[in-house]
């Protein structure tokens, strides 16, 4: 017995064959032996092997398009057009008073430097320090350029020039349509406005940056398609500015006191 049950582990890793001559001799009552915890031990081992990483590694994979998606949705410069129009119609709306100082180029490239003033609604004041003295005032409803080296003064109404397209106090792109294009170029946007009564020709490009929405110049292309464009730096929103500063008076007339 001893030497049978030495043999019979290894008689059951040969074949089929060298196991069915004996099977009915003594394997009969030997065959619950094979219940040799050997096989049935290994068998449970690797399970947990190959199982329990797998759920592990699964559930991140399923999150990483979720985590990418998010990133996605939140990344800047998501807006569309119609979010673009609102946010610069509020920025404009929401600062009552600006000045800064400006940078000029006109359609032949000569450049020119002053100081700028606006107070909504419809007043502006460019100061022109080069190349020579110019001033270009709006109270509102005229709009007044004056030449003081060349003695020139003219003056035509606001709503003429493109200038009343941003002067506004409450200001609706949507909703007077006078926005034909809005890209963005570079962390800037670029809403190109243009007067859908016909008053004012050409159009207005304006310049806002994309983090904060502040305008920061502008190009104004007239009815031939000539070019001018202006640059804002050093401004200062929401301060106050005097009255004087908005008078349009023509220089010929006595008592005029405005400088």
């Amino acid at each position: 017995m001893s030497i049978l049950s030495t043999l019979f582990p290894l008689a059951l890793s040969v074949s089929a064959q060298a196991l069915a001559a004996p099977a009915p001799v003594a394997v009969e009552p030997v065959i619950p032996v094979p219940v040799t915890v050997a096989p049935v031990a290994v068998t449970p081992t690797p399970a947990p092997l190959v199982v329990a990483p797998k759920p592990v590694v699964g559930k991140p994979a399923v999150a990483k398009p979720g985590d990418a998606q998010i990133v996605k949705v939140q990344a800047p410069g998501a807006l569309d057009r119609n979010g673009i129009i609102d946010r610069v119609a509020k920025a404009m709306t929401d600062t009552k008073t600006v000045q800064g100082s400006f940078t000029q180029i006109d359609p032949s490239g000569a450049p020119a430097n002053g100081a700028f003033y606006i107070s909504r609604p419809g007043k502006v004041r460019f100061e022109y320090t080069s190349p020579e003295p110019m001033f270009i005032v709006s109270d509102g409803t005229t709009v007044s350029i004056e030449e003081p080296k060349r003695k020139a003064y003219d003056a035509v109404p606001l709503s003429s020039t493109p200038l009343h397209l941003f002067l506004r106090s409450n200001i609706d792109l949507k909703k007077d349509g006078s926005v034909t294009d809005v890209q963005t170029v570079n962390g800037f946007y670029y809403v190109t406005l243009v007067d859908k009564t016909g008053e004012a020709e050409g159009k207005m490009v304006l310049q806002f940056r994309q983090s904060d929405f502040e305008l920061m110049g502008w190009r104004q292309i007239d009815g031939t398609g000539a070019e001018t464009k202006v640059q804002l730096s050093g401004i200062k929103k929401n301060v106050s500015l005097k009255g004087s500063l908005f008078v349009v008076k023509d220089p010929s007339d006595k008592g005029d006191e405005r400088r």
